[in-house]
């Protein structure tokens, strides 16, 4: 069997991969990156394709030359995106949030191998099919076994980045409670239900869609929506998802349904990549980023450290960041010769605090909580009441209502969609009655008092593994009061 020692090895070939392995390699650290796909399906994966302000260095920072990326006309950087839709379209609803800067829809195939390309041009390493299928320990990680060109190979280091995306196999061979670590190891392991899955087909369409400049979602019957979002006028990444605690969804036969009688994608076609249909079906991360992404010689990053979105599940930006906090971490460890836990602790640190997205994300994550315990034509009813501006706020990580003035506009903006959605029918419609609508209206406002708690807690995140402990607990105890708020049940609470 072939060994290979090298300072860092990357696992995985995706954004939060590249930008990890490109982030130390530019410090002079030794960097191996392992991808299971060949060099010329690196990048192709199931994605949403929506990246919004792709050159603004907080998010998307470290080597990575994101303006010669954005530069290259086959990546679609064109801000062809001006806002976002959401439709209801059996209640004749549609909310439209125009973005304040454009946004794009990018070829995500494209972007993967511009990102793979920078990641080998500052000096990492890259071994293309590989799988990797176990991993290797001594009270701190010390490499992974795979099989390369069919080949059986091992490689060694001083610490493993875990940039293999949501619901990672590393996370199953690594037995936490056996590393070094002071007390109880701090490294959370995700659960099942704290992800989605996702389906997407590329579609050629004959004559260019209405919504060429929008990107569109809609309700599904479980916890997830359908989108349409306009790589250009004519092709289209149409897909759906739902939360993996919901009923299976049948996501082929379910999105053909949807969209084989709609006028504008009469007579196309999906498009080819690699001489096969353009389809393909992933997990997503939908809970709030882990409360810890680090062990000894182990750090986790974008969709394997939950840096995805919580309801909408973007995860491009989050992947992007949290590798290049990866990168700058591990190689701050290697330079101090300490990897583990409190030498790793950066990482966390850095999200959390000095970037603050991973904050964001995290409180966020009580809408998403919330939701699950509304039936979808409840849901379906509160979205038709929200006005967009709180609907921005949900689906976004800005804060917009926030003065008693854009409370009470929001407060009147309710009542102004409740008597207009009132007289079109719309809850009779839906099956929904007037008292639990107004229960759900009163859980929306309970929740937004809640997120601001849990910005407090996460933006006090420790800055060092010593206190821990009591910043867990304290985050502990407002998880309980939330679910004691709204009600609920110990079965049905996330965490």
């Amino acid at each position: 069997m072939v060994r290979n020692q090298y300072d860092v090895i990357v696992v995985g070939g995706g954004i939060a991969g590249c930008f990890a392995a490109a982030t130390a390699a530019a410090e002079g650290i030794d960097v191996v990156q392992l991808e299971r796909k060949p060099r010329e399906q690196g990048g192709f994966i199931a994605c949403g394709d929506a990246i919004k302000s792709p050159r603004d260095p907080k998010n998307y920072p470290g080597p990575i030359d994101m303006d010669a990326i954005a530069d290259d006309e086959a990546v679609l950087v064109d801000n062809n995106i001006d806002q976002i839709e959401y439709w209801d379209e059996e209640l004749d609803v549609r909310k439209v949030l125009p973005y304040e800067d454009s946004s794009n829809v990018v070829d995500r195939y494209e972007f993967g191998q511009r990102l793979l390309e920078q990641a080998a041009d500052c000096g990492v390493e890259q071994h293309y099919d590989t799988v990797v299928n176990e991993v290797t320990q001594n009270g701190q990680i010390t490499g992974v076994k795979a099989v390369r060109d069919g080949e059986p190979v091992s490689y060694e280091c001083d610490v493993l980045i875990d940039a293999a995306g949501a619901q990672s196999i590393l996370q199953d061979m690594v037995s936490f409670e056996d590393l070094d670590t002071p007390s109880e190891p701090t490294f959370e392991v995700p659960h099942y239900t704290h992800f989605g899955s996702a389906y997407r087909e590329i579609i050629e369409t004959e004559q260019p869609v209405e919504y060429h400049n929008a990107i569109v979602g809609k309700p599904l019957e479980e916890m997830g929506y359908i989108w349409y979002f306009p790589r250009t006028p004519t092709q289209i990444n149409v897909g759906l998802g739902f939360q993996m605690n919901k009923e299976p969804i049948p996501l082929a036969d379910r999105l053909r349904r949807d969209i084989e009688h709609r006028h504008e994608y009469q007579g196309a076609t999906v498009a080819e990549r690699f001489g096969n249909t353009n389809k393909l079906g992933a997990a997503i991360a939908l809970r709030r980023p882990l409360d810890s992404m680090v062990a000894p010689g182990y750090l986790a990053t974008g969709g394997a450290a939950g840096t995805t979105h919580p309801i909408t599940g973007k995860g491009i930006r989050g992947a992007a960041y949290s590798g290049y906090s990866a990168g700058r971490a591990v190689a701050q460890a290697i330079e101090d010769g300490d990897t583990s836990e409190a030498g790793l602790w950066e990482h966390n640190r850095w999200l959390y605090r000095e970037h603050g997205e991973a904050a964001k994300l995290a409180s966020w994550d009580a809408y998403n909580v919330a939701a699950s315990m509304l039936d979808v034509n409840t849901l379906r009813a509160v979205a038709a009441l929200l006005p967009e501006a709180e609907i921005r706020e949900i689906v976004g990580t800005s804060t917009e209502v926030d003065s008693l003035k854009s409370k009470f506009l929001v407060g009147t903006g309710v009542l102004k969609n409740f008597v207009s959605e009132y007289r079109k029918d719309s809850f009779d419609t839906l099956g929904v009655s007037k008292r639990d609508l107004l229960e759900s209206i009163r859980t929306v406002r309970k929740t937004r008092n809640h997120v601001a708690r849990y910005e407090q807690q996460y933006e006090a995140y420790p800055t060092d593994p010593s206190t821990f402990d009591t910043w867990l607990a304290e985050r502990d105890r407002i998880d309980q009061a939330f679910y004691d708020d709204l009600g609920i049940p110990p079965s049905e609470q996330k965490y």
